[in-house]
């Protein structure tokens, strides 16, 4: 792994609690710098993977809709 390198989960099946806790065990298991994009669908969702993320001290880079895909997210997180 580098620091440069960007990881990819794809949330979209995950109910809540579940789609924080994949997204923290991720970031977890990287290091300082490194950046990660998930794929979540609904705002819900969306809300409260933003509000851990920011929570843990992390940054979101970006927060936008996937194109042509009805209600899927993608944010874009560095690890602190």
């Amino acid at each position: 792994m580098t620091e440069n390198e960007t990881f990819f989960i794809d949330i979209t099946e995950k109910k809540c609690p579940m789609t924080t806790v994949y997204v923290r065990a991720k970031l977890d298991a990287m290091t300082s710098g490194q950046e990660l994009d998930v794929w979540l669908y609904g705002t819900e969702t969306r809300k409260n993977v933003r509000a851990s993320v920011q929570a843990l001290g992390h940054t979101i880079l970006a927060d936008s809709l996937v194109p042509d895909r009805a209600d899927l997210y993608c944010l874009s997180i560095k690890r602190r």
